[in-house]
């Protein structure tokens, strides 16, 4: 999966709303965190990834998701997730993750999500705008 090095990396609070009745984050809000990740890494940068999207008549949707769950999240705990962002090509890009406990940096999940750049007009593959891949190249220059 990942390799040590930190790429991108951003902590988050778990909340009950969060959790199942089991009091464990509910498997399909690792997606929406690894999404608020990815809005992070835009933040970082400066800029606001909707603006971004719709300045340049994108849309960036999700075509594959995976993920590998080790460790169970309990509400209340506080995680981290790194990201590694790696374009596959010049319409797609893959961010890799990782869920880490933030007090123990014990792994808790892995996995991936793989974004293809769409025109928002007719929905077909188009190549990631320039401003975008920068933003996304900055943290692979990281590495």
């Amino acid at each position: 999966m990942l390799e040590s090095r930190v790429m991108f990396e951003v902590r988050f609070q778990t909340y009950w709303a969060d959790a199942d009745p089991a009091g464990i984050v509910f498997f399909p809000h690792y997606f929406r965190l690894m999404e608020q990740a990815e809005e992070e890494l835009f933040h970082a940068a400066g800029e606001d990834r909707q603006r971004l999207l719709v300045e340049n008549r994108i849309w960036l949707p999700r075509v594959e998701a995976f993920a590998k769950f080790s460790k169970p999240i309990w509400y209340g705990e506080a995680i981290r997730i790194r990201l590694n962002p790696q374009f596959q090509g010049l319409k797609t890009v893959r961010y890799d993750f990782v869920f880490l406990n933030d007090r123990t940096s014990e792994s808790l999940a892995a996995g991936y999500v793989t974004v293809v750049c769409v025109d928002s007009a007719n929905f077909k593959a188009t190549v990631i705008p320039d401003r975008i891949r920068r933003i996304i190249e900055r943290i692979i220059e990281k590495k």
